[in-house]
């Protein structure tokens, strides 16, 4: 008789989701950044980044990366017109400089995905692989300055 309730228990433990032992909610600081306008829109421009990456060498898929730039170039312009979240961390008399460099940054990015759209449309898969290599870089170095650190 101990043996079904035994069993019945067991099974009941093994549909009920563990309680943390020991472990108090996370704090405040370790979770998620909050959304911003434009870190949607880098999201965004992510997405079709990531795409480009992976396509770009082939002539065949020409059409839909131009596509995909059109996207990026929406994406960036509208990016140059927001400001970054982490200007509210620099201290007052800096964030207008701060705001300038990100902007400076921003029009030279815009600048890299035109000449990007250009060497699509010439057909130039080789000068895109290059110009997409130099926009990563970019990339990285202004998300090192201008994004918020991730908690």
């Amino acid at each position: 008789m101990k043996s079904p309730l035994l069993f019945a228990a067991l099974a009941l433990s093994l549909c009920l989701p563990a309680a943390p032992v020991g472990r108090a909610a996370e704090p405040e600081h370790k979770k998620k950044a909050e959304e911003t306008e434009l870190g949607n829109t880098m999201e965004k421009m992510n997405g079709a980044w990531r795409k480009l990456k992976k396509q770009a060498g082939d002539a065949t898929n020409n059409a839909a990366s131009l596509a995909l730039v059109a996207t990026m170039k929406a994406c960036a312009e509208k990016a140059l017109t927001l400001k970054p979240a982490r200007a509210e961390d620099v201290p007052a008399a800096g964030r207008a400089d701060f705001v300038a460099d990100y902007q400076k940054d921003m029009k030279e990015f815009v600048s890299l995905v035109g000449e990007l759209e250009k060497a699509f449309q010439a057909g130039d898969n080789a000068a895109a692989q290059a110009l997409i290599q130099k926009m990563g870089a970019a990339q990285k170095e202004g998300h090192k300055e201008f994004k918020r650190p991730d908690l």
